[in-house]
C-alpha cells in the first residue's frame, strides 16, 4: 500500500497523476517484498532493472528509490549502466583500434565495466567515500569528476538499471546474418558484432553476477522501441536551453539509425531474460503494464548452495603477517554469488569479530576449534534449536568454559616444569611475543571462552606425554600451526556438520555442498567431513595427513594466494553455470 504522497515525484519526472495508481497497483507490492528481503538478508542488496530503450526503467528506478527511502527509511543509491560509458575520447580510440561503430555509445564494449564493478564493490564493503560517475547524454560524454555523486555512508540498496543489463552472448552462428542495414553495410565483416558478443561473454557477467534481484520491463517487441526512444528525446529537449536543443538533441532520422545499434541484443534479451528474472512486467505498445509474473530463477528443482568453511591463520590469512590481500577478488566473487564464507578457527570470538569487519563478512563463524558456533541473530528465519541468545548472536556451544580446562592444565603442570606457557601465563605482552600481534589484537586473543592455548617450547617427546596426561583427565588437545589447544570433545568437523544441518533445515529446497579449507592438524576433522577439501600449503610445516583421497585439492601456493587458487579451482567454473544459480535469501 502506498502510504506517502508522491506528488513532487510526479512533477519532477513529468508524469501524469494516473502514474500514482500504476505505482500502487504494480510496483508497491514488489517494493514491499524487496524491503522485507533486505531486512532478512541484513546486508546491502543490489537490485537490477532491465528494459529496452524508453520502457520506463529509469523512471521505475527513481520511483523505487523514492519509495524505499521515504516509506521504508532505507538508504538507496541509483546507478545507471549508461553512467559508466567510456568517455567520448576513449570511444574514439576504440573506434580507431577495433571498429568505427564503437564511436557510438550503447553496445557492450562501450562501458567501463571495471569502473562499475569497483564502485559497487566499494559500496558493498563500505570503503567510503565512493565517487559515482555521471554521463551527460546531451554532450555524449562523461561529466567532469567534480560533478560525480559522492556516496559517504552505508547503503541499504543499490539500484542499477540498463538496457542490456543481464543480456547474454549469442552463439557465433547467430551473428552471421545481419539483422538490419547498419550491420549489413557497416559491419559486413562481422568485426563489430563479434567484439560486442565477446564483451558479453567475458566481461559483463562479472557485473551482472553482482545483482541480487532482477526486474524486467518487457517490451512486446523491438518495433515499438523507436517511438519510445523518440519520446525520451522529447523529454530531454524540454529540459535543455534553446541553444542546446539545436546541437544536442537527436532528430527522428538520427534516432532511427541510433536504435539499430541496440536491435540485436534487445531482441535476443527479450527472448532469453524473461525466464530468469524475479519480477517480469509485460508491457503493451503504449507501455501499459499487462501482467506481472515471477519466473523461477532456478534451472533445476534442487539448486545447489555452497558453504565455504575456512581456517584463518595460514589459510585465508598469511602465516606471517595475517594479510589476506591476494584472496580479496575471490572473496568478492563468493559474496556476489551468495556463497557464505564461514570462518572456522582456533581464534576467539573477539578476534573473529574484528577480522569479519575487515573482510566485510556477516555470516556465522566457528571459534576455538569448534567449541562454539556464533550465528548473527536474525540470520535465519527462526532461531536454531539448541542455541541461546548472547549479545545479538544465536550461540551453540559444545564444551565446558575455559576455567575448567585451565584447572586440568594446572593439575599436570608440576610434571613439566618450564616446558610450556599458556596464554593465561603469558598475559598480553607474552601473547604479543608469541604471535607477533599488536596490543589490540593480542587483547582479543587473550579473551578465550572455551579453552586454553599452550605454547610448547620444551622437549618434543614430553609434549606427547603432556597431551596424553590431559586427555586422560577428559580434555582433548589439538595441535595447530602454532599452539596446542586444550578444550573439550569438540572439533571443527563436528561444528561444520551441525551448522550445515542448520543451513539445510532453513533452506530445504537447496542441496548443501560444503568446502572445508585448512592447513594444519587441527583442521583435519573439518577436511575429512566436508564434501570437498582444500589443503593450503604452509611455509613452516608439512601437509596435515588425512585419509580422504576423493574431492581433495592441495594448493600450489601458500596462504591467501593458495586459498584463492584452490577456491577458484573448485568453485569458480561452477559459479558461472546456470545450474549453479543460488537462492537469494536471509542466509546472505
Amino acid at each position: 500500500m502506498l502510504d506517502i504522497d508522491i506528488g513532487d515525484f510526479l512533477h519532477e519526472h513529468q508524469l501524469p497523476d494516473s502514474y500514482k495508481g500504476l505505482a500502487g497497483q504494480w510496483f508497491m507490492p514488489m517494493l514491499e517484498e524487496i524491503q522485507l528481503h533486505h531486512k532478512s538478508a541484513n546486508r546491502t542488496l543490489v537490485l537490477g532493472i532491465n528494459g529496452a530503450q524508453g520502457s520506463g526503467k529509469s523512471t521505475l528506478a527513481a520511483l523505487a528509490k523514492y519509495i524505499l527511502q521515504h516509506q521504508y527509511q532505507l538508504n538507496v543509491v541509483n546507478l545507471s549502466l549508461d553512467d559508466f560509458y567510456f568517455t567520448r575520447e576513449e570511444r574514439e580510440t576504440l573506434a580507431n583500434e577495433v571498429h568505427p561503430l564503437f564511436a557510438t555509445r550503447g553496445v557492450p564494449g562501450t562501458h567501463d565495466i571495471a569502473l562499475a564493478r569497483n564502485a559497487i564493490n566499494k559500496i558493498l564493503h563500505q570503503h567510503f567515500p565512493v565517487a559515482i560517475p555521471r554521463f551527460n547524454k546531451a554532450l555524449d560524454d562523461r561529466h567532469s569528476e567534480i560533478d560525480w555523486e559522492i556516496v559517504s555512508k552505508p547503503v541499504d540498496i543499490i539500484i542499477i538499471e540498463g538496457w542490456c543489463l543481464g543480456s547474454e552472448c549469442q552463439p557465433l552462428d547467430d551473428l552471421l546474418k545481419a539483422i538490419n542495414d547498419l550491420e549489413e553495410i557497416e559491419d559486413n565483416e562481422l568485426t563489430w558484432r563479434k567484439h560486442v558478443n565477446e564483451q558479453l561473454e567475458h566481461h559483463y557477467p562479472g557485473l551482472f553476477d553482482m545483482v541480487d534481484l532482477w526486474i524486467m520491463l518487457k517490451a512486446p517487441s523491438f518495433d515499438c522501441v523507436y517511438r519510445w526512444r523518440l519520446e525520451q528525446e522529447t523529454k530531454l529537449k524540454n529540459r535543455l536551453s534553446n541553444t542546446d536543443k539545436i546541437t544536442q538533441v537527436m532528430d527522428e532520422k538520427t534516432i532511427s539509425r541510433f536504435i539499430k545499434f541496440y536491435q540485436r541484443i534487445t531482441e535476443h534479451t527479450l527472448n532469453t531474460l524473461p525466464s530468469k528474472v524475479n519480477y517480469l512486467f509485460e508491457l503493451n505498445e503504449n507501455r501499459d503494464i499487462q501482467s506481472l509474473s515471477k519466473p523461477t530463477i532456478f534451472s533445476s528443482s534442487s539448486p545447489t548452495q555452497w558453504l565455504v568453511y575456512t581456517d584463518m591463520d595460514g589459510s585465508l590469512l598469511d602465516h606471517h603477517n595475517y594479510h589476506f590481500d591476494e584472496a580479496v577478488p575471490t572473496l568478492a566473487q563468493l559474496e556476489q554469488a551468495h556463497i557464505p564464507v564461514i570462518p572456522v578457527t582456533s581464534k576467539t570470538r573477539a578476534e573473529v569479530e574484528k577480522i569479519r569487519v575487515n573482510l566485510g563478512n556477516q555470516h556465522p563463524f566457528i571459534v576455538e576449534n569448534g567449541a562454539a558456533v556464533y550465528i548473527p541473530s536474525g540470520y535465519f528465519d527462526k532461531q536454531p534449536e539448541g542455541t541461546v541468545l548472547i549479545d545479538n548472536y544465536w550461540v551453540r556451544d559444545f564444551v565446558k568454559p575455559r576455567q575448567h580446562w585451565q584447572s586440568l592444565i594446572e593439575q599436570v603442570r608440576p610434571h613439566y616444569a618450564d616446558e610450556f606457557r599458556t596464554f593465561a601465563d603469558a598475559g598480553i605482552d607474552g601473547i604479543i611475543a608469541l604471535t607477533g600481534l599488536n596490543v589490540h589484537a593480542a587483547a582479543c586473543a587473550a579473551r578465550r571462552e572455551y579453552g586454553e592455548p599452550v605454547s610448547w617450547h620444551g622437549n618434543g617427546a614430553l609434549k606427547q606425554q603432556f597431551i596424553q596426561d590431559l586427555n586422560s583427565l577428559g580434555a582433548h588437545v589439538l595441535e595447530g600451526g602454532r599452539f596446542l589447544h586444550v578444550s573439550g570433545d569438540c572439533d571443527k568437523g563436528k561444528a561444520l556438520s551441525w551448522l550445515t544441518d542448520i543451513y539445510q533445515n532453513a533452506n530445504p529446497q537447496c542441496q548443501m555442498v560444503t568446502l572445508g579449507i585448512g592447513d594444519s592438524h587441527n583442521d583435519i576433522a573439518m577436511l575429512e567431513v566436508a564434501d570437498h577439501a582444500l589443503i593450503i600449503r604452509s611455509p613452516v610445516h608439512g601437509l596435515p595427513e588425512i585419509n580422504r583421497t576423493e574431492q581433495l585439492t592441495i594448493s600450489n601456493h601458500f596462504g591467501p594466494k593458495g586459498w584463492a587458487e584452490g577456491v577458484n579451482t573448485i568453485i569458480d567454473a561452477t559459479m558461472q553455470s546456470d545450474s549453479f544459480t543460488l537462492p537469494r535469501g536471509n542466509h546472505g
